[in-house]
């Protein structure tokens, strides 16, 4: 059996062509091209065209039998009801509905409420606040077609408005109590009137059409598997969708992902639940991780410092470093306030920028240690922790990420794990087994924590969390700093 699976990132198309006899796996990558100004809102139809000519290529000259869609969560775009743009998308960097939020966020009593319905905060990464700016701003939203990329790709493919209750979780317009769309939610947000794609189980598929066949190069009628969010397929393609297992992947964004029973909804607000494709997430997540270091290389070295040239300026013995606060892109959680900046604070002229850029490294870390303290008090401490991500092209920063955290970690080895994931969905959905040799890592390497910089790198973790008491906007709903 062959599988091709279709992923439309944050950055890049990416194409993973798996054969079940010959256990052959083949990946392709290419970095979109986006126009306009703004690269956090982007054009369906060129995105859906550039990874639909990627899977031709990986296609070329094979049999597929299945094919699987993985692609970003939080995206919005409002479509006519054939497909033409009343909007381009609005993928998750896209804040514009920040101040908004925040005037929401000053009543408690609705944040609670909407953060119990759906398992997302007040919070300007949502469609749910997207569509609101948007009707504010004056449009009609009647009869609008309401999808993100990975929906629209996915009836471009099938001509089906359909979408997976995992996709559609990272809305804000899900029920957290059932499985549908929270009218309530849409009538209390002034949205009557939007058409939201059909809801779907993970492993439910669509054929082919004609037309999209040939534009993929392969059979029409081929199934095509329901689309399903790439932090989702993260969990799935690292096998970690039992309870208790813990996914952190550490790329543009930081994610932190526990695989749980049931929905798990924070007394402080402070963490998200979503549906993974197989069961429910409690997780959090951060803003800024890879993008605040690449922006620091970029500033403090012009960008053409690699990894590897960077590291012998690293160290990891006691030091006095400036203090900083990740938040280029706002935050997420614990504290959810997406008018949040970042920057340095106790910056000393005898920094140097190798001082500066380790703290960048250290506030990331921090960050998401913040964001890992909320889940463990909420759910327990996981029984494995799996990390992935842009971190691992750094030594120096694995280990600090083990040493900051203080346990054990597993080495994921899997470079695509979401694209990993939709192809296990494939498979899922075909009836064959997903435990495929060329898909599973029989044994992971670990990386094991120092404690003696543990105790230290406690010191000045409360010195990250008084600079985070000491820079917060003036609201925040979810007392995130404690």
């Amino acid at each position: 059996m062959l599988i091709l699976a279709l992923e439309a990132s944050t950055t890049s198309a990416k194409t993973m062509l798996f054969d079940t006899e010959t256990q052959e796996v083949t990946v392709r990558t290419r970095r979109f091209v986006i126009g306009g100004e703004d690269a956090a809102v982007r054009e369906a139809e060129g995105i859906f065209v550039q990874l639909i000519q990627l899977g031709a290529e990986a296609a070329a000259g094979r049999s597929v039998d299945m094919v699987a869609l993985s692609g970003t969560w939080h995206g919005l775009t409002v479509r006519e009801p054939d497909l033409s743009p009343i909007t381009g998308v609005q993928e998750w960097p896209y804040t514009g509905a920040q101040d908004l939020c925040a005037d929401l966020r000053a009543d408690q009593e609705f944040t609670r409420w909407f953060y119990e319905r759906t398992g997302c905060m007040v919070n300007a990464i949502y469609p749910a606040f997207k569509l609101m700016l948007l009707a504010r701003q004056g449009m009609d939203l009647t009869g609008g077609v309401v999808m993100d990329q990975n929906s629209y790709t996915f009836a471009r493919l099938t001509g089906r408005r359909w979408t997976s209750y995992s996709q559609a979780s990272g809305t804000g317009l899900l029920s957290t109590s059932s499985d549908d769309w929270d009218h309530e939610v849409i009538r209390r947000l002034g949205l009557d009137g939007i058409e939201l794609p059909e809801l779907h189980d993970g492993v439910d598929t669509a054929p082919l059409t004609a037309q999209a066949a040939s534009m993929l190069g392969v059979a029409a009628g081929t199934p095509v598997v329901v689309p399903a969010p790439d932090g989702g397929l993260n969990q799935v393609g690292e096998d970690a969708t039992e309870p208790g297992r813990m996914t952190f992947s550490m790329g543009t964004s930081g994610a932190l992902r526990f695989a749980v029973g049931g929905p798990s909804l924070s007394p402080r607000m402070s963490t998200w639940a979503y549906r993974s494709p197989t069961g429910w997430l409690s997780g959090a997540a951060a803003s800024g991780c890879t993008n605040c270091v690449d922006w620091a290389k970029g500033q403090l070295f012009g960008g053409a410092m690699t990894f590897d040239q960077l590291e012998p300026m690293l160290s990891a013995r006691e030091r006095d470093l400036p203090l900083f606060m990740p938040f280029l892109f706002g935050e997420r959680c614990p504290g959810w306030q997406d008018q949040r900046r970042g920057g340095f604070l106790e910056l000393h002229p005898r920094h140097s920028r190798a001082d500066m850029y380790q703290s960048v490294l250290h506030g990331v870390t921090f960050s998401l240690l913040h964001c890992y303290r909320e889940l463990t008090a909420l759910n327990g401490e996981p029984e494995r922790i799996i990390l992935s991500g842009g971190v691992l092209s750094s030594p120096f920063w694995t280990q600090l990420t083990a040493d900051v955290f203080g346990v054990e970690m597993e080495i994921s080895a899997l470079q695509h794990s979401s694209t990993v994931g939709a192809v296990k969905m494939g498979l899922r959905a075909a009836g064959v087994e997903s435990a495929q040799p060329a898909l599973t890592e029989a044994r992971r390497s670990t990386i094991t924590p120092d404690l003696a910089r543990t105790r230290r790198y406690a010191a000045e973790f409360a010195r990250y969390l008084e600079g985070y008491a000491r820079t917060s906007p003036a609201e925040d709903v979810s007392g995130g700093a404690a």
